[in-house]
This record gives structure tokens, sequence and C-alpha cells, in this order.
């Protein structure tokens, strides 16, 4: 697990930038006595895990997330971000020129990139997981990404457990059009038995995917992270969205509330890979987090 050597203090503001395959989301936080307080995350919708016949990534796709860096780049200067990192996952480190990427990326907004293992996006993901019922229970984390899926279990002390899947959203976007079955068919075999080590409390989802369902769930107008944070969906009520929105034009998706336009068509495949984890693990329900591996890296720096 990698580690940082960077000394933070009280006024310290950071930035970290997780390039997702479907999106590029940003923290901001600030550290003080002790904790950090955060801004609202930001998001930059950029589908980079769109590659072409050879793996590589598309010249659109690159030129959408450096678009993107840009922009970010533009935030974090205006909050006054000194500690800057950006976290590469399975887009970039999959890609035969995701490390060409991030040379360009270094020129548009010069930070710290590191490129994540599968685990250690899973490892940081159940860390920054905040929906603990008690410190002696053990817990998984689930993270249904762009471009793959990470599962993690572990209990308040130690994340003992640490898998990444290739299968995401946008990856099995087209897969999921050939009918509804096709996403459980491809995706049910991958699940490897979890190593629950002791006392079992919660399933819980974290990431665009589950927060998503959780925003149509709850009709959500204007996103809103206090009422995502601890949310309950139950298998019925996912399958339920999967059945309504699969039959729906993207037109009619971008009337749906909660549902953001840049996920109208990767939604139900991304549902999909969270039912057939559902299915096999015998899941009634998993209970939403709001906050995930942006978190978890930040916690690495001290406080919460």
């Amino acid at each position: 697990m990698m580690e940082t050597s960077v000394t933070i203090e009280t006024g310290t503001k950071i930035g970290i930038v997780d390039l997702g395959s479907n999106s590029f989301r940003l923290l901001l936080g600030e550290y003080h006595r002790g904790t950090w307080k955060n801004q609202p995350k930001q998001l930059w919708t950029t589908r980079l895990g769109q590659r072409d016949d050879r793996g590589q990534l598309t010249e659109e796709a690159i030129a959408r997330g450096l678009e993107a860096l840009q922009e970010i780049h533009r935030v974090m200067d205006e909050y006054g971000a000194t500690v800057r990192i950006g976290l590469a996952t399975s887009a970039i480190r999959e890609a035969g020129n995701g490390k060409d990427f991030l040379e360009r990326a270094q020129q548009v907004c010069p930070m710290e990139y590191r490129i994540l293992s599968g685990e250690e996006e899973a490892t940081f993901g159940f860390r920054g997981a905040t929906v603990y019922e008690a410190p002696d229970f053990h817990y998984a984390t689930i993270d249904v990404g762009g471009g793959s899926t990470e599962i993690a279990v572990g209990n308040d002390g130690q994340v003992y457990g640490a898998k990444s899947y290739p299968a995401g959203a946008v990856r099995m976007q087209s897969l999921s059009l050939e009918g509804p079955q096709r996403v459980w068919e491809e995706t049910a075999p991958m699940w490897e038995p979890l190593p629950i080590e002791g006392q079992f409390g919660e399933f819980i989802a974290i990431g665009g995917t589950a927060t998503t369902l959780a925003a149509i769930d709850l009709k959500m107008e204007t996103y809103d992270p206090a009422q995502i944070q601890g949310h309950r969906l139950d298998r019925g009520t996912i399958e339920a969205m999967i059945l309504q929105l699969r039959y729906m034009s993207r037109e009619e998706r971008l009337q749906v509330p909660g549902l953001q336009p840049g996920r109208v068509d990767i939604i139900v495949p991304g549902a999909e890979i969270i039912t057939s984890l559902m299915d096999t693990y015998q899941i009634g329900s998993i209970v939403i987090s709001e906050s995930d591996g942006l978190e978890g890296w930040q916690s690495q720096y001290g406080g919460r």
C-alpha cells in the first residue's frame, strides 16, 4: 500500500482527482483541527474508458480527459489547493497508452499522479466508506465503476480482502443492450467467495452507480449528499428501476429525477452488475455511502 510523506497542518488545502472510466471527480478539502472540511464533489463526464480495438485510449477520449483536467486545474487554483493528487484507475491502468495520457495530463494539470492497482482501489474505497454500525462488525464494500468493480472486506481496523473485477458500467454497456440477462450471464461466474472473518454487518455500495440509484429512488431533483449517505436499497427496488429504465428512450431517461445526463446510457448495466452481485452473495439490501475512495485516500493524511 502506498503511503504519503506530505506534511499536513491546519489550513492545508487538498485536491484529489479520481480519473475514472466514465467521469473525473474532484474532492476539495481543508484540514482544520484534526478533521477535513470537504466541499461537495465535482464531476466531469469524460468516458475515458471507451477504448479502440487495440485497447488504446482513443484520441477523442484523451481530448475529453485533457479538457476536463484543464477545468479541474483552474478549479484547484481558485480553491488554493497546495496538495494535489490524481488517482488513475482501470481506464488508464489497462490501456496501452495510459502512461502517455498521464504525461500529457501533467502538462495541463500538474499534480502527483498515481496509477492504483485494482486491489488498492478496492482498499481505499473501503477506507472511505463511513456507514458502520459498530467497530466489531465486518463489512463488504461494492464499487461499480465505469471499467471495473471493486469488492473489499474488513472491519474498523483493517481491510483483509480486496479484489477488482473487469466488469464496469461502461465496459458492460454494449453487452447490456443485447438483452436483460446478458450482464448477469457474463458477470455471475466472476464473483469469488468473500473471505469474511467475523460477525457480518452490511454490504456498503459506493461510487456513481450506487449513488445514482439512491438519487433516483429518492426522486432527487437536486443532488444532496446528506440524503444519499446511509440510504438503503433492497434487491426488488433496484430490479424495478432496471425494468423501468431499460425500456425508456434516452429522452425519457433525461426526465427521471436523480439520473444525471452523464449516466443515462450506463445506469442500467451498472445496476445489473449490482443485482448480479446481490444474487451471488444472497444480499437482500445494500446501504449507500457517499464517501468513497477519494475520502479513503484523503484519510492517509490524517483526520476524517
